[in-house]
């Protein structure tokens, strides 16, 4: 549809509803939802063309995706659905998403990477995704002076829009029900503690632990790549150990079937003798052998709540400080965890 029948469906001049798709504070707040909202409806979306001549801007955001822990796969589908959330909302802006992703753990040449899409004219805007306790691109897109979204924080104090889901709550959780099972003795699998999620994860689990009475055991407590085979590997060095835990609870679902592969490589029964618990709810979850108890993020709300933020600040709407979204977390309990058998 174009805007000349976006503007006769809605019964307002073109002029009117071009400026209000075009970011133009002169067009009444209501009237603008109204415009966005009829124009989602109907698939609308702006020529990228049309605006790049006029404005000269790229009408796209960049962003540099990390690699899913085996270098060769480029997202996985909880990535996906992230993406597909930004997408949504910004294409009804006339925005769209550039993406790429480098193979390996390197947040210098990342940092290029994000230098070089500035330089080269490339983006409007960055999205910045799985951030570290100190992490330089932020440092870098602040100085910059370029709009960008973080999904996930860092420790900095300086002001930054930031979109990120409750880690802290959702370990505290899954921890809490392992000791409301009767477990003791519960493994913590987590990602490199150089990114905030981590230690947010590590902190909700120690809470949990602590409002207990259990002590922090660091034999328990292991870190690694977020896939598969690293949920694998740490799982049967724990299941080998004089004490093995009896409940284990995984950074990612895919940390999570790894684990459940090990327990079937001893003829251990998940959810019996051993309970597991993966976070993410991705599509592999619930169809696992048995079904992955999870914690479900919305994060396809989470995409949406990023490109609604990129937006209001392509817009100059709102202040970089003034955007945070901290998204709630919903366990999913299926059959791969249960009571501990004494």
């Amino acid at each position: 549809m174009s805007i000349v029948l976006l503007a006769r469906d809605l019964g307002l001049s073109i002029s009117t509803v071009s400026r209000a798709l075009n970011g133009y504070d002169d067009v009444a707040p209501a009237t603008r939802d109204r415009i966005f909202q009829r124009a989602r409806e109907i698939g609308y979306r702006p020529n990228p063309g049309a605006r790049r001549l006029k404005s000269g801007k790229t009408s796209l955001v960049g962003v540099i995706l990390p690699s899913a822990g085996d270098g060769v796969r480029f997202v996985d589908s909880v990535a996906s659905s992230l993406l597909g959330g930004v997408e949504a909302e910004l294409e009804v802006g006339g925005y769209s998403l550039i993406a790429t992703m480098q193979t390996r753990n390197d947040p210098v040449r990342e940092t290029a990477l994000y230098e070089n899409f500035i330089k080269g004219g490339w983006v409007d805007a960055l999205l910045i995704v799985r951030t570290r306790v100190n992490d330089p691109r932020v440092v870098f897109a602040r100085k910059a002076h370029i709009p960008f979204v973080t999904y996930g924080r860092t420790e900095t104090t300086a002001p930054y829009a930031w979109v990120d889901t409750d880690n802290e709550q959702a370990f505290f959780l899954a921890t809490e029900r392992q000791i409301e099972f009767g477990h003791r003795r519960i493994a913590l699998l987590n990602g490199p503690l150089e990114y905030y999620f981590a230690r947010l994860r590590e902190q909700g689990y120690a809470n949990a632990l602590a409002k207990h009475g259990i002590a922090l055991d660091q034999l328990l407590m292991r870190n690694g790549d977020l896939s598969e085979m690293s949920g694998y590997a740490m799982c049967r060095s724990l299941l080998s150990s004089p004490s093995p835990p009896t409940a284990i609870v995984c950074a990612t679902d895919a940390m999570a079937v790894g684990a459940l592969a090990a327990c079937r490589e001893r003829g251990i029964e998940v959810g019996k003798a051993v309970s597991i618990v993966g976070y993410g709810n991705s599509s592999a979850s619930a169809f696992s052998d048995p079904p992955l108890t999870t914690i479900d993020h919305a994060v396809f709300d989470n995409g949406r709540h990023i490109g609604q933020s990129l937006l209001r600040l392509l817009r100059g709407e709102a202040k970089p400080g003034d955007i945070h979204y901290l998204e709630p977390v919903v366990l999913v309990p299926r059959n791969s965890d249960g009571p501990r058998i004494a």
